[in-house]
C-alpha cells in the first residue's frame, strides 16, 4: 500500500492520458505486486522488479522517488531473503541498474555535469547500501530467533525424552523394591506356612514359632511396602521412614529362613561399618533374592553365604546345594533382572548359573565404590 501511494505522488502521475503515463502505472502496479511477492517467491520478485525498472528507464525516461524507492527495496530483499552467491550477485546487479539509471536519466539542472551527476550516483550508492546494510541486520536478527527457537526446540525434546527415561528407571526401580520386598517376605512366608501345617500335630512349639515369624515376617512386608508408597507420594522431603537394611541385618534375615528348616552358613570377611549405605542395601537385597531363589527352587538344600570386604569393593558368593527333589517350579527371571540392576547401578559385574562343585546354584557379585 505504502508503495502504490509513493508511485502515485510520484511524477509522472498515473494516468492513461499519455503512453508514458500508461506505462508508469504498469511499472507501478507490477513493482507494487513484486514487493508483495519478495518473501515468497524473492528471485521472481526481484526480477520483475529488473524488467519493469529498464522499462521506466527506457520510455519514461524521467527520474522520480518511486524507482528509487524499489531500488532501496531491492537492495534489501537481496540481504534478507536470497542465500549464498545470489544474494551478492543480485546486490551487484541492483548497483549497476541504479549506476546506469542515474546516468542515462535527463536529471533537471545537472545537464552535461558529470561531477554533480557522479555525487549523485555516490549519493544513491551510499543509500544502496545503507539499505543493505540494514538488510544483513534483519537477516542476523532473524537467524539467530530461528536458531534460539531451534535450540529451544532441541532443549524441550532433550527434556521430555530425560523424563521418559526418569519415569522408565523409576517404574523399574519400583518394581525391582516390590519385587526384592514382596518376594522374600511371601515365599518366606508360603515355606513357613508349610512347615507349621505339618509340625501342628507333632511338634506345637515348632509351629508357634512357625506362626510367630509369618506375623514379623507380614508386618515387616507391610511397613516397608509402606515406607516405599510414603517415599512415592513425598515431592520435597524426605518420608520419615524405617533404616533401609544393610549387611548389618544380615544375620536377622538368615535367622528367619533357618527357623524355616532351610541350613544357612553365613561368614562375613572384613569391616561392615566400612561399607557404604547404597552398597550395603544392594548387596543385602543381592543375598536376600538369592536366598528367596534358593528356599523356592532348592527347599532344604543348604547354603552358604560369604561376604569379603576390601578396601574398595564388595565381594558377595550365595551357593545352594543340590535340591532334594527333582521338580522344580518356574521362575520369572525379574529376580534375576533386579540383581544384574543394582550391580550394573554400582559399576560391578553379577554371575548366576549352575555350580558344578554343589550340583545346586550359583550366585557371585562384584560391588566396587569409591572413597572421596
Amino acid at each position: 500500500m505504502i508503495v502504490v501511494l509513493i508511485g502515485a505522488v510520484s511524477a509522472p502521475t498515473i494516468s492513461f492520458a499519455a503512453p508514458a503515463q500508461v506505462v508508469y502505472a504498469i511499472v507501478v502496479a507490477g513493482c507494487s505486486l513484486a514487493v508483495l511477492l519478495r518473501r515468497s517467491r524473492p528471485i521472481l520478485a526481484l526480477s520483475i522488479m529488473a524488467v519493469l525498472l529498464a522499462v521506466h528507464l527506457l520510455i519514461v525516461a524521467r527520474p522520480g522517488l518511486f524507482p528509487g524507492v524499489i531500488c532501496l527495496i531491492a537492495a534489501y530483499t537481496t540481504q534478507t531473503q536470497l542465500a549464498g552467491p545470489w544474494r551478492w550477485g543480485v546486490l551487484a546487479g541492483t548497483y549497476v541498474g541504479a549506476t546506469v539509471g542515474v546516468a542515462m536519466s535527463p536529471i533537471p539542472g545537472l545537464g552535461e555535469d558529470w561531477r554533480s551527476r557522479g555525487l549523485m550516483i555516490a549519493a544513491v550508492g551510499t543509500a544502496l547500501t545503507v539499505a543493505a546494510l540494514t538488510g544483513v541486520v534483519r537477516r542476523n536478527a532473524r537467524d539467530r530467533y530461528d536458531l534460539a527457537v531451534e535450540r529451544a526446540r532441541a532443549l524441550e525434546a532433550q527434556q521430555a525424552s530425560e523424563q521418559r527415561l526418569a519415569a522408565v528407571e523409576e517404574r523399574a526401580r519400583i518394581a525391582r523394591e516390590m519385587h526384592d520386598i514382596l518376594g522374600h517376605s511371601l515365599n518366606t512366608i508360603a515355606v513357613q506356612a508349610e512347615g507349621a501345617r505339618y509340625a501342628l500335630h507333632t511338634d506345637p512349639d515348632r509351629a508357634d514359632r512357625a506362626l510367630a515369624d509369618i506375623g514379623q515376617l507380614s508386618r515387616a512386608a507391610v511397613n516397608e511396602v509402606r515406607d516405599l508408597i510414603d517415599v512415592l507420594r513425598t515431592e520435597n522431603d524426605p518420608a520419615t521412614t524405617q533404616p533401609t537394611p544393610t549387611l548389618r541385618d544380615l544375620p536377622s534375615l538368615i535367622g528367619t529362613l533357618q527357623r524355616a528348616g532351610t541350613p544357612i552358613r553365613l561368614r562375613i570377611d572384613g569391616e561392615v561399618n566400612d561399607v557404604p549405605g547404597h552398597v550395603g542395601l544392594a548387596a543385602y537385597r543381592i543375598i536376600q533374592e538369592s536366598l528367596t531363589n534358593a528356599i523356592t527352587h532348592a527347599d532344604g538344600a543348604p547354603v552358604v553365604v560369604r561376604t569379603t570386604i576390601d578396601d574398595h569393593s564388595l565381594d558377595v558368593l550365595v551357593s545352594n546345594g543340590r535340591p532334594n527333589h527333582t521338580g522344580t517350579r518356574p521362575g520369572s527371571g525379574h529376580g534375576l533382572i533386579g540383581m544384574r540392576e543394582r550391580v550394573l547401578a554400582l559399576g560391578g559385574t553379577l554371575d548366576a548359573g549352575p555350580d558344578p562343585a554343589t550340583g545346586g546354584w550359583r550366585v557371585t557379585a562384584h560391588l566396587p565404590w569409591s572413597r572421596r
